[in-house]
């Protein structure tokens, strides 16, 4: 079987222990997001709309602060004040969760993303967004682009705009909105991995809005399947807005047609360690997509209730807030140090499901033997792509697929005296 080889050694790529402690605050290593300790965090909470009711959030954030929530999405807008969001932060990091600021202005308009770009690498921005780094997430821009936006403008529009932070010094974790409106987590899985490997930090969350009902083609059985596929892959998930229904702020009435089935997406988040939150605290136009009734923990009813309290996989039964952002400083009882980001990891190849050309990215904690090759689904090797000593960092390799047939192959990796597994599907 005749495979044609091209690899290379990104150098702008490479991740070493020293610089790993260069990042600010909370990183992103696999699919998981970790503390600057090195504290897994499994993020569950809610938006609030600051921007549209109360800026600095300090009366809404005491509320949310009692449901047990580790994070809060600040929904906010580029008229806002550096000054304001400076404010805002702090309140939120004051009632020991964690802040993720987002950007609304571009919601559905994907010409509206470099708008939002410009807004956080403003020097005043940017020394908010570095003041506050240790413990910040910045969701770049809310659910921008319709259904039209195509994977090579997303790829493309994203690796820019991230370029764009990073050269301005924004090294936190950024998330990325899926186009469609939030919906379309199909488009994160195919281009993501290529988003994270043009990222200097590697640092990127990707977020799904769970606007999932029956009348826009959804089944409960999607929410299963793609929160299971994204695992796999080992995509950085979370899902970034969910609620009970969708539909026009006229609709009082839940259907079998716009309810969303939310305790799946609760259980199935729970059950794969993918973070959730939901949207939102209150003030919607449509109230019920309102958790609470005036914005306060004795007023949460219905599912909102539900989700922040009484399901068994609510916020309140499965978040765990870091001890970091609790005590200010990292568990003496911890031993998990900044080098433990850098263990020996194989992302999932891209693109999947393969026709021609893919590629294979992992990352090695030490420099050693490494044999990297191809499986069919018999346990029979097909290709090695890769048998002799390499260096510490992250390597990249190509594989042509195209004169394989229609089936499910690996790629297995050898190196550090472990073996890593990723699976492909090359369709025809």
């Amino acid at each position: 079987m005749k495979c044609r080889l091209f690899w290379a050694v990104f150098g702008l790529m490479l991740i070493t222990s020293s610089n790993a402690q260069e990042l600010p605050g909370m990183r992103v290593s696999g699919r998981h997001l970790y503390d600057k300790c090195g504290e897994k965090i499994i993020l569950r909470g809610v938006s609030n709309p600051n921007i549209w009711f109360e800026a600095d959030g300090w009366i809404r954030y005491r509320e949310i602060e009692k449901t047990g929530a580790n994070v809060v999405r600040i929904v906010w807008q580029t008229w806002g004040s550096a000054t304001i969001l400076d404010v805002a932060i702090q309140n939120c990091i004051d009632q020991k969760m964690i802040p993720m600021i987002e950007l609304h202005d571009a919601t559905g308009e994907w010409d509206k993303l470099q708008s939002c770009v410009d807004y956080w690498v403003r020097d005043d921005v940017i020394e908010v967004i570095q003041k506050h780094q240790e413990y910040l997430l910045v969701n770049i821009a809310n659910e921008v682009g319709d259904y039209f936006v195509t994977n090579a403008a997303f790829r493309n529009g994203y690796i820019d705009a991230v370029q764009t932070m990073r050269d301005a010094g924004i090294h936190v974790p950024l998330v990325i909105d899926g186009t469609d409106w939030g919906k379309n987590v199909n488009i994160m899985q195919s281009e993501g991995p290529a988003i994270i490997e043009a990222d200097p930090d590697h640092n990127i969350i990707f977020s799904v809005h769970m606007w999932w009902p029956k009348m826009y083609g959804f089944t409960e059985n999607d929410i299963v399947n793609e929160i299971a596929q994204s695992v796999e892959m080992d995509l950085p998930l979370i899902v970034g807005e969910f609620s009970q229904m969708h539909g026009s702020c006229d609709e009082r009435e839940i259907t079998s047609n716009n309810s969303i089935a939310y305790k799946t997406i609760l259980r199935e988040c729970q059950e794969n360690e993918v973070g959730y939150i939901a949207w939102s605290w209150f003030g919607n136009c449509n109230p019920l997509w309102d958790m609470s009734d005036e914005g306060t923990y004795e007023s949460l009813y219905s599912w909102g209730l539900e989700v922040a309290v009484t399901d068994e996989n609510s916020i309140q039964n499965t978040s765990v807030r870091p001890y970091s952002i609790v005590n200010g400083e990292c568990n003496p009882a911890n031993a998990v140090q900044y080098d433990s980001f850098e263990r020996t990891l194989m992302l999932q190849n891209y693109p999947n499901p393969v026709e021609g050309l893919t590629t294979i990215t992992y990352r090695l904690a030490s420099s050693g033997d490494v044999m990297l090759a191809v499986y069919g689904n018999d346990g029979k090797r097909i290709s090695t792509l890769f048998s002799s000593k390499q260096f510490a960092g992250n390597h990249t390799v190509s594989f042509d697929a195209s004169s394989l047939t229609t089936g499910v192959y690996f790629f297995i990796l050898e190196a550090d005296g472990l073996k890593q597994t990723k699976h492909f599907l090359v369709y025809r």
